[in-house]
């Protein structure tokens, strides 16, 4: 037997235009073949303006025969028009071809038509859809796509670098949904009789494209699905393979290391809040919990973060030609999800160090009761002495200025003198001196953050959620440190304090301690600030649960970094695509986009809430306060007396010494952005 040899072989699928106009040709054929016989017809047809020409044909063959049937049809004032038809008939079979022609006023149609078949063996007819022109597929400027546009188009896909179209049979579908892999499927025919390892398949690159083929050359090919094969499944019965691809979103995230994260997503960090040591995928999960956006791969193979917050204008509007008779869907979030209000409690711990700086000012004797000291035989106070007394009672020295012994001869009682010897240079008739005290205090800071979106809260209640965190500051033990810092300054040891606060006199003075880079107060401010964007992030992602969706002729620029608007069967609708799924059947011609948008509306269309700014509140900050009381000096100098200097310092303010645990309350308002949204019945 013989056969019809079909032209472009691996070419699977085209598709024909049509005009707008209101003339019909109707051409039904049929065509019997005896075994091993081949029929050609050629056949044209003109029709006159507004006019319709109906040809029907019936041509049969003998066994062995070919039959070549030329008709023309003379169509006045027009002239030809020719209308190839070629068809592969089996052996005794019959085949039906009708087909309609749509024809402009006073216009000629030409309708070449071809089936084509692949190594399957498979005749498909591809039809004519409506998609959207090559020259705004980019996505570019605002379009609203016309309805009765058409194009001719093929698809184009490719596994491992080589184009494998005509052994793709059936659907083709790409679906990619916000913050997930795109995937795309379709069913590959292997070449009868070669051995194919399944294993081979995973991993190897894959593409896929639609193109326009009005010239019946591929041209302007635009991107749906750029990925790998990730499961491949053997159909034993139908001798086909079905691929399963995909993007690999989590792998190419994987691998990412931290810089490279924030430098695509941006937002908040701490490792206070998120895991340090989480990978590439869960550390930009964790970034993009803290940003209003949606983290994708593009149709052409790039990382891409797109914001929620709807583009004005939209990238696409579809009106009530284009949204697919029944496909258009709303659907409004329960009040169960929805979150306005998130409070946040934040603990924050750490120690400060202190010093107090007492002033003493003591004299003992002078020059108007210096003659009766002597006679009563008391003693005289040793300047060694002091600095022992003060040493004794743990302060340290931070200046110390004696009042000398007199310098000229004293009449005493009696007629006698005192005299001024050698050894007064060691005796003193009192002192002035600043005297410090160092220790460290342990502050705990509570922070109360209230985030909440008002307007929303106005509209239907407070919805409530918590969040909750804490650090403390890496430092040494504070009795080792006290230790330290005392020991430091009576010149003891000679490992300086890594902190010491600055004596000021009368005062008590804190000041801040080096902390760890990743528990200091810039890293205590970063953690709340991750947290405040969160709750941000939470409220804004529940306002976003309303969703309009609907299906539309193929649009290519239809993709998850676009903005829709819905205008059709009383919904006015804008927001950002969610989720889109791109059908294409070459065996029926029919090619399809699906998509949905999200919607975020509560208190009302168009609403801006305003936005505090994600700054961390502040902090308690270190203080001086005055001194309390005085210090208490006592000299044995009797005869009898042991002749000691006791100084006793007033004790550490339990204020000053004690946990300090101050509650810090903070306000933030929440951003969102209502869109579009409204349903009129």
């Amino acid at each position: 037997m013989r056969s019809v040899s079909l032209t472009r072989p691996t070419t699977r699928f085209s598709a024909a235009l049509y005009g707008t106009g209101v003339g019909a040709a109707q051409l039904p054929l049929e065509v019997f073949v005896a075994p091993a016989g081949a029929a050609a017809l050629s056949v044209a047809v003109v029709v006159a303006p507004m006019g319709v020409a109906a040809l029907p044909v019936e041509v049969l063959v003998a066994p062995m025969g070919v039959a070549a049937l030329p008709v023309a049809v003379e169509v006045y004032g027009l002239g030809d028009a020719a209308l190839p038809v070629a068809v592969l008939v089996a052996p005794m079979g019959a085949a039906s071809l009708p087909v309609d022609v749509i024809v402009a006023p006073a216009g000629v149609a030409a309708l070449p038509l071809e089936l084509r078949t692949g190594p399957s063996g498979a005749a498909a007819l591809a039809v004519a859809v409506s998609v959207v022109p090559p020259g705004i597929l980019s996505g570019a400027e605002t379009v609203t796509a016309r309805a009765g546009e058409s194009a001719v188009w093929t698809a184009i896909v490719t596994l491992g670098g080589a184009d494998i179209s005509g052994r793709v049979v059936g659907e083709i579908v790409v679906d990619a949904e916000e913050g997930a892999a795109r995937i795309a499927e379709f069913t590959l025919k292997p070449v009868p009789g070669v051995a194919v390892f399944l294993p081979s398949y995973v991993g190897q690159p894959v593409t896929v494209d639609v193109a326009d083929y009005r010239g019946g050359v591929a041209a302007s090919a635009m991107r749906l699905f750029t990925g790998k094969v990730d499961r491949p499944d053997l159909d034993l019965a139908a001798r086909t393979i079905r691929l399963r691809c995909t993007d690999d979103l989590q792998g190419r995230c994987l691998t990412m290391t931290p810089a490279q994260v924030a430098e695509l997503v941006g937002g908040h960090y701490s490792a206070a809040v998120f895991d340090a040591a989480a990978d590439g995928w869960t550390h930009a999960q964790d970034r993009l919990s803290t940003v209003p956006a949606s983290l994708d791969i593009s149709p052409e193979g790039a990382l891409r973060v797109t914001p929620w917050a709807a583009s004005v204008p939209p990238h696409l509007v579809f009106d009530e030609d284009l949204i697919g008779d029944g496909s258009l869907t709303v659907s409004h979030a329960d009040g169960a999800g929805l979150i306005n209000c998130v409070d946040i409690e934040f603990d924050y711990r750490f120690p400060r160090v202190k010093a107090e700086n007492w002033p003493i000012d003591y004299a003992y004797v002078n020059e108007t009761n210096f003659a009766a000291y002597v006679a009563d035989g008391k003693w005289f106070l040793q300047r060694d002495a002091v600095a022992a007394a003060i040493g004794a009672a743990g302060g340290v020295v931070e200046s110390l200025d004696y009042l000398p012994m007199p310098t000229e001869p004293i009449e005493l009682a009696g007629g006698a003198f005192w005299s001024p010897g050698p050894a007064d240079a060691d005796l003193c008739t009192g002192f002035s001196a600043a005297v410090s005290f160092d220790y460290a205090q342990e502050v705990e800071e509570r922070h109360r953050i209230t985030v909440a979106a008002d307007a929303s809260i106005a509209a239907v209640g407070l919805r409530r959620q918590s969040l909750r965190g804490a650090m403390e500051g890496v430092y040494p033990d504070v009795a080792a440190v006290e230790a330290g810092m005392t020991l430091y300054r009576k010149s003891v040891s000679g490992i300086p304090p890594q902190d010491v606060a600055t004596p000021v006199l009368g005062k008590t003075v804190a000041e801040e301690v080096t902390l760890s880079a990743e528990t200091d107060r810039a890293a205590a401010n970063a953690a709340m600030e991750t947290l405040i964007a969160i709750a941000k992030t939470r409220i804004w992602a529940s306002h976003r649960r309303n969703s309009v969706g609907g299906a539309v002729p193929l649009n290519p620029a239809l993709d998850l970094d676009k903005t829709v608007a819905v205008v059709a069967s009383g919904v006015e609708a804008r927001g950002k695509v969610t989720r889109v799924s791109h059908r294409l059947s070459p065996d029926t011609g029919a090619a399809v986009s699906e998509f949905a948008i999200a919607l975020c509306a509560v208190a009302g269309v168009g609403i801006v809430h305003d936005e505090t700014p994600t700054v961390a509140p502040a902090g308690t900050a270190p203080t001086q306060t005055d001194l309390v009381g005085s210090a208490a000096i006592a000299f044995a100098n009797g005869v009898e007396d042991d002749h000691t200097l006791a100084i006793e310092f007033p004790a550490v303010a339990e204020i000053e010494r004690a946990a300090a645990t101050p509650v810090i309350a903070s306000a933030y308002a929440a951003p969102l952005a209502e869109d579009l949204f409204t349903v009129t019945l």
